[in-house]
């Protein structure tokens, strides 16, 4: 669950670069991917009977970004150029190259036909027929693959799960990028970009056949390239040197990439002058090298196993065999559709109009004529009669004579008499559109959606974006919903909210201001929230001001279930600048939430205002340091955010640590109106206790800091060196070493006796910090010679309905500096719950507490500077109740005997239960009837643990006793044979 407040930097920097990189893929740096890959490798190894390998296919769709030209000219490549690009891809992958006579005599018998071919889709995502080309004119002229992913994503997408996108653009930087696939393993990917982004990007001039490629004479070997990490391959030097391998055995390992190699491609590479394994010369033919397209010509039959082993177990690839754009879809012999209404735009800057519709025939025959008729608000104005030649899947535009529009005004179009006669599927001859503005407004815009909201586009049941009840701060609230729950049809523009168009030439500083709220789903990936800029009156929207996928959208936990926001916790307050658009009229901004089938997306709280800024202000807003720590020395981090409106390029502070001051600096900064951004600094010397640490903003650029409102932040931090070691209990019952702390004012946590017992308890329900962490903590602890245990505690809550409340239980190996992003626990109310209760709860008997038990197996990589912390976040609910905590190597006694020795008689073992009141030193002796001592063993520390010992030889009876510092205990044992 995360609240508070998030920033989000707005960037409109462009870089101009004359030379482009290869590949600009990003492979995972963590072994997670290989060892999940390596497995589902050995498991189809593995199998007997190794049924016949499927010709797996796979549909394509080819997002040509172009710049206005024709088709056939510049970045709008033609429709045999990408047929052809797609079937010398199939060849690559199917082995049925021309040049595949080229491949070395040497690598010949490895050399794979990968059994996978690639098909322009046949229908898109909505059902319609496609030949798999979408052509566009881009926001953009040029677009880079490291920053405009999901600017390309937001104007042209298909389902990831049931297509490979292909975008076709001038790419800046490198030839091509292509997304990694995902395992199917929980918590495991790849890095966020999974989640903006998941295809392949071409830069045009390498797309295909071209001899006139600026670098080399390209022959459609950068798509093969980039496909093959899409299905999982890596470089096959590894990215790395001779010590790095791409995890695939029948390719050589390589020193570096053989970049730059072409014609006459002769083998050995005479440039090579490093060989990682004597008479193994580099397979610089490998599809996955950098060698020019002419010298490329195999992939090998491990690179087949590691991609077929993707296409069989990767979530987002394994759909695509099964995916409807594989097949035709029902056709009618005429079917002209009107598709997209080019103009009028939902704003517009302009009173008088040319209505502009684009139509394209899916129908299975030729259109020869065809009438379209526009209405504004339902009265007939122009009809066009149309005589033309539009074959199978080719698009039209039809313009009007100029028109006077209003605001609210509803533009209509019509399509009749198709080839003289009734349009096969009339389901798809009208589209019309509502025009919410026709001249630029002022700020500022405010929409809390209570009321119907008058100027954000479309809404309504017949739209993805619809008002509804979403519970904030009060229960009835009322919010915008993109439900994206389960919901399989693509919107495309649809899911796009428009602000009216603004005049900004008179502010001096702005920002949005929105709340969020989203839940992933755990087999979804792709959910969206973007804001993209428009100052051309909406007609394109080059800039994004915000842009979240997947995990990083998330505002609440994850549910299967269609997702409502609880309460305000569950919600995400915002702010963007758009400080950079000062001076501009004709400023518009869009909302758009992108569908992953995954879960709804909420919108509230719109507000587009002006904001009187102080040009170098730099405000801090928290420090973040360890709330118990061992060492005099640790880091802490503080954020800060860019108040001013001016960029901030470099501030320095002023930083106390117990009333000693000193100075920090940070330079070569960036930091756009209102981005925010971490930064840190090591505090020395602290003492045993608590110690106060905070900063103070001094200059800023340069400058004194102009804002002194709110310019210090402080905290405190407890340095702590008590230790304790495994096994230990905590009853409440006597004072014990574990520490109460909170992340901020109040901590909710209080020792207290309940039912005439004692406990902990998190007082939950009269919490008013909604979201505040509150910390019970335990000492510095050791494993104390144990080789395995598990922490034991009993809870007790009771839930009420539509509050969340939730423990985590952490662990930190670092003696509280950090604690694992994996929690030991991570429960919520629902799963806390022993019953439900709109009274504060209070239990009465056994039965109202529930008994957990965590495997602390992953401590004992480390001996000592082991944490555990048990953190409580109210969010509203009630009160949790913890006792009886203990860290042991086994299950806890249920007898009341100090010593109990099981079972009796014994044969090849026997046991030693202890169960002590308290830690200290015992004597362990095992003596034969004659007093002869068999063996006799101290062990520290004990306190409820069981102890196996191997039995003696010889059968018969002995005497185990045990020794402690009050007491000693002695039973016979008989051993049996």
């Amino acid at each position: 669950m995360r609240f508070g407040l998030l920033i989000v930097i707005l960037t409109l920097a462009a870089f101009n670069l004359n030379a482009q990189e290869r590949c600009g893929t990003h492979v995972p740096t963590t072994g997670e991917f290989e060892n999940w890959i390596s497995m589902k490798i050995a498991e189809r190894q593995a199998r007997v009977e190794q049924p016949l390998a499927p010709l797996y296919q796979i549909p394509v769709v080819v997002h040509v970004f172009h710049k206005g030209e024709p088709v056939g000219t510049g970045v709008n490549l033609s429709e045999e150029r990408i047929k052809a690009q797609i079937d010398s891809l199939t060849a690559d992958f199917r082995r049925m190259n021309a040049d595949a006579e080229n491949t070395p005599m040497v690598f010949e018998p490895v050399a794979a036909d990968v059994e996978i071919e690639f098909i322009l889709a046949k229908q898109d995502p909505a059902g319609n027929p496609t030949n798999g080309i979408v052509r566009l004119r881009g926001s953009r002229d040029s677009y880079r693959a490291n920053s405009h992913r999901p600017l390309l994503r937001s104007e042209s997408y298909w389902p990831a799960e049931h297509y490979l996108n292909i975008f076709v653009t001038d790419l800046q930087v490198f030839l091509g990028y292509a997304s990694f696939p995902l395992t199917s393993l929980e918590g495991i990917t790849n890095g966020s970009d999974d989640f903006t982004f998941d295809g392949v990007l071409i830069d045009y001039e390498y797309f295909g056949v071209n001899p006139a490629a600026p670098s080399f004479e390209s022959y459609g070997r950068t798509l093969t390239h980039e496909v093959g990490h899409y299905l999982g391959l890596r470089h096959i030097w590894g990215d790395g040197g001779c010590s790095v391998d791409d995890f695939v055995d029948d390719t050589p390992l390589a020193d570096s990439d053989n970049g730059d190699y072409s014609s006459p491609c002769t083998f050995p590479n005479p440039d090579d002058n490093t060989v990682c394994v004597m008479d193994e010369p580099e397979m610089f033919q490998n599809y996955m090298d950098y060698t020019d397209d002419v010298c490329m010509n195999l992939f090998t039959e491990g690179q087949k196993t590691r991609m077929r082993t993707v296409m069989d177990n990767a979530p987002n690839r394994t759909s695509l065999i099964s995916s409807p754009g594989l097949s035709e879809p029902t056709r009618f012999a005429d079917d002209l559709a009107a598709v997209n209404i080019l103009s009028p735009a939902i704003a517009e800057c302009e009173t008088t109009i040319t209505p502009t519709l684009r139509l394209v025939n899916y129908g299975t025959t030729e259109v020869t004529s065809f009438d379209v008729e526009l209405f504004i608000d339902s009265n007939p104005i122009e009809t066009q009669n149309i005589s033309t030649t539009l074959d199978p899947l080719a698009s039209d535009t039809v313009s009007f004579s100029s028109q006077i529009i209003s605001a609210n005004s509803t533009v209509s179009f019509e399509v009749s008499n198709v080839n003289g006669g009734s349009d096969g599927n009339p389901s798809n001859n009208s589209i019309s559109r509502i025009i919410t503005s026709t001249s630029s407004t002022t700020l500022p815009f405010i929409q809390d959606i209570e009321s119907a909201p008058e100027f954000l586009g479309s809404i309504g049941s017949s739209y993805p974006w619809e008002v509804t009840t979403a519970p904030k701060e009060a229960p009835s609230n009322n919010a915008l919903v993109f439900k994206a729950h389960d919901n399989t049809v693509w919107f495309g523009e649809e899911t796009i909210l428009k602000t009216p168009v603004f005049d900004l030439t008179n502010i001096t500083s702005g920002e949005i201001q929105f709340s969020f709220a989203h839940a992933n789903r755990p087999d979804a990936f792709y959910d969206g929230f973007m804001i993209k800029a428009s100052v051309d009156c909406g007609e394109t929207f080059p800039d994004i001001l915000f842009s979240n996928f997947g995990p990083d959208l998330a505002t609440a936990n994850e549910t299967d279930a269609y997702f409502t926001p609880a309460n305000q916790l569950e919600w995400m307050d915002t702010l963007v600048s758009i400080t950079d658009y000062r001076g501009i009229d004709g400023v518009q901004f869009a909302f758009v939430g992108i569908n992953g089938s995954g879960n709804n997306i909420y919108l509230d709280n719109i507000q587009v205002v002006e904001t009187n800024l102080f040009e170098n202000d730099v405000k801090p807003l928290s420090l973040a340091v360890p709330l118990v720590t061992c060492s005099g020395t640790s880091e802490v981090s503080f954020s800060a955010r860019n108040n001013g409106s001016e960029t901030v390029t470099s501030f320095e502070i002023k930083y106390f640590v117990n009333g000693d001051t000193l100075i920090a600096s940070f330079n070569g900064l960036n930091l756009s109106s209102k981005e925010e951004n971490s930064f840190s600094f090591l505090a020395n010397g602290l003492n045993v206790g608590e110690n106060e640490v905070g900063i103070k903003i001094t200059t800023v650029n340069g400058v004194p800091d102009e804002s002194l409102d709110e310019n210090i932040v402080k905290t405190t931090l407890n340095r702590d060196n008590i230790e304790d070691e495994y096994p230990l209990t905590i009853d409440f019952e006597a004072p014990d070493n574990w520490q109460l702390a909170a992340s901020g004012q109040n901590n909710l946590w209080e020792r207290i006796e309940v039912s005439l017992n004692g406990a902990l308890r998190a007082n939950g329900f009269d919490a008013t910090e909604l979201g505040e962490k509150s910390w019970f903590i335990s000492p510095r602890l050791n494993t104390g010679g144990l080789d395995s245990a598990g922490l034991y505690f009993r809870a007790s809550y009771a839930s009420r309905d539509g509050f969340d409340d939730q423990l985590q239980v952490l662990l930190s190996t670092d003696c509280g500096q950090n604690y694992y992003q994996t929690h030991l626990l991570d429960a919520d109310s629902d799963s806390l719950a022993v019953t439900a209760s709109t009274e504060k709860w209070v239990p009465t008997d056994d039965s109202d507490w529930k008994e957990y038990r965590i495997d602390l197996s992953q401590t004992f990589f480390f001996d000592e500077d082991i944490r555990i912390a048990f953190v409580f976040t109210p969010g509203g609910g009630n009160d949790l109740y913890i006792d009886d905590i203990s860290i042991r190597g086994n299950e806890p006694p249920t007898y009341a005997d100090f010593v109990r020795t099981y079972p009796n008689p014994a044969v090849s073992q026997f046991n030693v239960g202890l169960n002590l009141p308290q830690k200290e030193s015992v004597v362990i002796r095992l003596q034969d009837i004659s007093g002869k001592i068999i063996f006799e063993e101290r062990i520290d520390n004990a306190l409820n643990q069981v102890l196996e010992y191997k039995s003696p030889s010889q059968e018969g009876l002995y005497f185990l006793t045990v020794t402690g510092k009050g007491f000693s205990n002695s039973q016979k044992l008989f051993i049996s044979r």
